[in-house]
Formats: C-alpha cells, sequence, structure tokens
C-alpha cells in the first residue's frame, strides 16, 4: 500500500496495516527531537526509546498534533514532509 493512501485511510479512523519500512538517521534524530522538545505531548514515551521505523515517526507525528499547540504541530508537518 502506497504512502498516500494509507494517509488517508488513516484519517478516516481506519487501521492501515503496519509500516515497517526504516526511516532516515535523520528522520530519527528529528523525530528524537520533537520526544524532547516537546515531552508533554509524550508523558507516556520512553525518550530513550528507538525510532527505526515509519510507524514509530507517525506516532510521533500524532501525539505532537493531538497533544501539542502551534509550535509542535509545525513540527509534526516537517516530520510528515520527511515520509
Amino acid at each position: 500500500m502506497d504512502s498516500v493512501a494509507r494517509e488517508q485511510l488513516a484519517a478516516y479512523g481506519v487501521t492501515a496495516p503496519e509500516d515497517d519500512t526504516p526511516v532516515s538517521e535523520d528522520l530519527s534524530r528529528m523525530a528524537h527531537e520533537a520526544v524532547k522538545n516537546f515531552h508533554e505531548c509524550f508523558w507516556w514515551w520512553n525518550a530513550e526509546a528507538p525510532i527505526k521505523t515509519r510507524d514509530d515517526v507517525r506516532e510521533v507525528i500524532e501525539a505532537l498534533r493531538e497533544n501539542g499547540g502551534h509550535r509542535a504541530w509545525w513540527t509534526a508537518q516537517a516530520l510528515h514532509k520527511c515520509l
């Protein structure tokens, strides 16, 4: 399933199959920085947990959008563009 279809399914609340595609080191680093910078959005997240797959990054994006303010939302957008 391509990423556009997966995002559309997710937008309508349909659970898409897991995407274990590995992400680049840069994207992983960006996601870790977001977790550290917006720790209030990730009270349940282990800050040392590895962010290795597209699903991990999507989880970070979702938490930023749901629990953060404007800066967190813009950070989520930047991460989403890199997927």
